[in-house]
């Protein structure tokens, strides 16, 4: 590991950080923008060594005040993630994450630096130590530290494990003053993020909780890369991983694989599945840490009050003379413990399996507030039967797809092998099953890439060509998406195959508030020109209201061919509203939509495509009935009209998208 000099901010090697006999200091922080790495801070100390300057005064001024700090403390030494890891190493960075649980935990202090919180934000209502002492309850402390509990420091997924490792942990302020400490808090911690305050005095060590608790502190936290989602967590669980960055959610996966591999603990399958697909939530493996954030307490139904934990009580092993049902339960041909295999289709599991009436559970040594819990499964209809003669199951999600679980009654009496459910008695047994761990494979559409955020727009096949017609790039259709989201719209490509045999139409994008029709006319054209470029004259476009639309109905030439619209930009606009009454007046409330379709010459065939840009907005007002004299306008029977001549009665003209440029009603 390399470590920074407080005094003169050089980096120095050592073989591990039980070799830095007087100690170091570790800092925690939300990374900015703009970060010095391990070549600047070289660079910066070989130019000082020429100069004949300090490097401490010219790095940047976190990594300065915090080796001030450091060495006001009495540190020679501190470990900064940005500066002493070299990242062009693949091999160095690959060791640093997976020892960085270590780094942080070694360290005499660590420094949790908090750029977004002012000192002076802080109550000076005496200190901590005087709070504790005077048993203030905890809705002073919340008050006092309400800064430093909102700080986007706790909503970073690599801050968890920086929170939990060091012994000695202080939060410092964006001018590095310390503020408090991490045992301090503990209490407004474990209320607020769900972290046990015993785990961060040190209490207890934090391997003592379920993978499923331990998995629920992440909660909320994001990362910048996917993959850091599992690395953050390595050190927790005590796991390590070669770091593959580009594989995306396949690094959680294989964080979750390696868990089965290390550790009988099943808990690692409890998480919930709300608000996700039920391709994933009923999958035995979670898409990602967050999904155990419910993970603290769970509601088996809506009538009845939150549960504890689910945790991992695996049945204590008595002596025969002791307890004849178990032996009675236990076979005399092979041991009964629960295992798991990895295959391609997906997880073998030999564990104790309970059908009651149809529906079947699986025991997998859980308890919730005393009460055992059963997991929940059901024959998964997409199963490859002819790839194993064993059962194969995909977990039985109730409502919105979670939680998949089902509590014992409160008379069970807890023997192994006997379950009571819902006023009935049954019993397991041992079986070897197929459990679903992810999503089905499904065939891609052409162009989509697995384990995309964004939404998937699919090609238009004749706009990849060198010089089609026009062109609605992938760029151009995601800012109408965000435009059209906060209305309930979105765009989807319309299949050609709708359209009439004979029609002119190039593409269709239905917004569903709108849809936009772009063609090429065929008028005008001699009759042995068959090209798709012999004019941008030819081409046109239109926005239609998505109520009524008919593909069917041909374009109007004069209005809708883009080369005859200025500055080939046209804005169509909707009206539309209901009665009411206001300030004893009768009036109406109109929304007003506008869709401006712009069209420019392509950068890479300018003289033969046009490039369409589309923008959307939607204003509302209040429209006194009585001005309709003034407008010459009827507007109640028909609120879809051309707006020209009653904009006055909204926004001025220069508010509006495509001001100054021709107008046409849906």
């Amino acid at each position: 590991m390399w470590l920074l000099s407080t005094d003169r901010a050089d980096l120095h090697p050592f073989t591990s950080p039980e070799d830095v006999a007087d100690g170091y200091a570790a800092l925690s922080h939300v990374w900015d923008a703009e970060e010095q790495s391990f070549q600047d801070v070289q660079m910066i100390r070989e130019r000082c060594a020429k100069e004949g300057k300090n490097p401490r005064e010219v790095v940047c001024g976190k990594i300065r005040r915090c080796c001030q700090l450091a060495e006001s403390h009495g540190y020679k030494w501190v470990w900064i993630d940005t500066c002493c890891i070299d990242k062009m190493s693949s091999a160095e960075l690959s060791e640093a994450i997976n020892s960085m649980f270590r780094y942080y935990a070694l360290a005499g202090i660590c420094y949790g630096y908090l750029r977004d919180v002012s000192a002076t934000t802080i109550s000076q209502q005496g200190t901590d130590s005087e709070l504790d002492r005077n048993e203030v309850d905890l809705d002073l402390q919340r008050q006092r530290h309400s800064a430093i509990l909102g700080s986007i420091w706790f909503m970073r997924g690599w801050t968890l494990q920086e929170l939990i490792a060091p012994r000695f942990f202080l939060f410092v302020s964006q001018s590095w003053d310390v503020m408090s400490t991490k045992a301090d808090l503990a209490e407004l911690l474990e209320e607020t993020y769900s972290i046990p305050a015993a785990v961060l005095r040190l209490q207890v060590s934090h391997t003592e909780f379920s993978i499923s608790q331990r998995m629920s502190w992440f909660g909320r936290r994001k990362t910048t890369r996917r993959e850091d989602e599992a690395y953050c967590l390595l050190g927790i669980f005590g796991i390590h991983l070669t770091t593959l960055y580009g594989e995306g959610r396949s690094a959680f996966r294989r964080l979750q694989e390696a868990l089965m591999r290390q550790s009988t603990d099943t808990t690692l399958f409890a998480w919930p599945g709300y608000n996700v697909a039920l391709a994933i939530s009923s999958s035995l493996l979670a898409p990602s840490p967050s999904e155990f954030t419910l993970c603290s307490y769970f509601t088996p139904s809506i009538l009845t009050p939150k549960l504890p934990s689910i945790l991992y009580t695996p049945p204590t092993r008595r002596s025969p003379s002791r307890n004849h049902a178990i032996l009675r339960w236990l076979p005399t041909t092979r041991p009964k413990f629960i295992t798991f295999s990895m295959y391609p289709y997906g997880i073998l599991a030999f564990l104790p399996i309970i059908v009651l009436k149809g529906r079947i559970f699986a025991d997998l040594y859980w308890t919730s507030g005393g009460r055992r819990v059963l997991l929940c499964l059901e024959e998964d209809p997409d199963s490859p039967a002819h790839a194993s003669p064993h059962p194969f199951y995909r977990i039985r999600r109730g409502l919105r797809h979670g939680p998949g679980f089902t509590w014992l009654d409160d008379d069970d009496r807890g023997e192994p092998g006997r379950y009571a459910i819902r006023g009935q008695v049954v019993h397991a047994s041992w079986q070897e099953v197929l459990i679903k761990h992810q999503p089905s494979p499904h065939r891609f559409r052409p162009g989509q890439l697995p384990d995309i955020t964004t939404a998937f727009i699919p090609p238009v096949t004749d706009q990849l060509t060198l010089d089609p017609p026009f062109r609605f790039d992938d760029a151009h259709i995601r800012k109408l998406m965000r435009e059209l989201a906060p209305h309930g719209g979105t765009v989807q490509i319309r299949d050609a195959k709708s359209w009439p045999a004979d029609s002119d139409i190039l593409a269709v994008y239905d917004c569903r508030l709108f849809n936009i029709e772009v063609g090429q006319c065929r008028q005008g054209r001699s009759s042995g020109d068959h090209s798709r470029h012999a004019s941008l004259a030819q081409v046109w476009a239109r926005a239609l209201r998505a109520d009524g639309y008919d593909s069917k109905v041909g374009h109007d030439c004069p209005e809708d061919h883009v080369t005859r619209w200025p500055a080939l930009q046209k804005t169509f606009v909707t009206w539309q509203g209901k009665g009411n009454v206001y300030d004893l007046q009768e009036t109406k409330y109109f929304s007003r939509s506008a869709v401006v379709l712009s069209f420019a010459p392509c950068p890479i065939s300018p003289e033969r495509t046009l490039s369409l840009d589309v923008s959307f907005s939607k204003q509302e007002r209040i429209v006194p009935l009585v001005l309709q004299a003034e407008t010459g306008h009827d507007i109640t029977p028909n609120p879809f009209l051309d707006v020209s001549p009653i904009t006055p009665l909204s926004a001025s003209s220069a508010e509006l998208p495509g001001a100054g440029h021709p107008t046409a009603s849906l």
